[in-house]
């Protein structure tokens, strides 16, 4: 994501048309052969610079490489493909750049966190849901920490009325699960709870209660929510070193990564399945073993 909060870290000036219309104009490229592998020497030429100076401008715009983007928006397409197709997954998998099955299937599971056949069943049992419910039954139990395992989140620009999630991401991409994560709807302010050791990137997306939960996770069209960023957070035993950070919440632009993950739906699959003491349906079991990473960390 474009906006990098007040992080120590190098920034680039948002004032810089020139090196931000050369970055969308590659992703424009990837986004229009998503089959292709893109080298990094032909995307530079495409930008008009040399390859070392286009791939420090390109992470400084979106937080990631050129390849790690090129994948998220191959899984994003795989998300959108299943949900709104009945195209059999190998087609799929074929359609977003992939010769292998298997290569596919991993690559899916570990930025969605499930599955693509599970993703589609989760996304068709989901499709009636509001996201005041899901998120109701995703919620994790308040956790008790000290003052040093916390971060104050604060978020500008967040409408009345609207949520707003946060998660510390081990990238600019918000995929996988979080390391923490947070939700916020009659504030503008939120508690993060610390999670394992590392330095994370802290992304937010902010979205009506009333919108739908398939287009949000699967739909790449700009405007549908708000997002932000904030890097770097950093852990160290236990410990959050920043006592508050702001994300300052806009429009998605084209050169903000995709929406990949899945874990409040699966979250609040599983805080449903454990309510139920039926037997199990097919799936169930995978989505147990990541929710409860997300209730752990949240």
């Amino acid at each position: 994501m474009r906006i990098r909060g007040n992080s120590a870290t190098e920034k680039i000036d948002v004032c810089d048309d020139h090196r931000l219309r050369a970055v969308e104009q590659v992703l424009v490229r990837l986004r229009r052969d998503l089959s292709r592998a893109h080298p990094l020497d032909d995307l530079a030429q495409t930008a008009c610079f040399s390859p070392f100076h286009f791939l420090r401008v390109f992470r400084l715009i979106t937080a990631t490489t050129p390849a790690r983007f090129l994948a998220a928006l191959r899984i994003a397409e795989a998300k959108r493909l299943l949900a709104a197709t009945d195209l059999d997954i190998t087609t799929i998998c074929m359609q977003v750049g992939y010769t292998s099955l298997g290569t596919f299937s991993h690559q899916f599971a570990r930025h969605v966190g499930v599955s693509p056949r599970k993703f589609r069943r989760l996304i068709n049992d989901m499709s009636d849901q509001t996201w005041e419910a899901v998120l109701a039954a995703a919620a994790p139990p308040a956790l008790r920490a000290g003052r040093s395992r916390k971060v104050r989140v604060r978020f500008n620009g967040l409408e009345p009325g609207n949520i707003a999630l946060v998660g510390l991401f081990e990238s600019g991409i918000p995929q996988g699960w979080p390391a923490a994560c947070a939700m916020a709807r009659e504030s503008t302010e939120v508690d993060l709870v610390a999670g394992p050791d590392g330095v994370y990137m802290a992304l937010a997306m902010s979205f009506s209660p009333d919108a739908d939960i398939e287009a949000l996770m699967t739909s790449d069209v700009p405007n549908q929510y708000l997002v932000g960023s904030y890097g770097h957070v950093h852990v160290e035993d236990g410990h959050i070193a920043e006592r508050s950070i702001v994300i300052d919440l806009r429009p998605r632009r084209p050169s903000d990564p995709p929406i990949v993950f899945a874990s409040p739906l699966l979250a609040a699959q599983e805080s449903r399945l454990e309510a139920t003491p039926k037997r199990l349906p097919v799936g169930a079991a995978g989505a147990s073993a990541g929710s409860k990473k997300y209730r752990d960390f949240a």
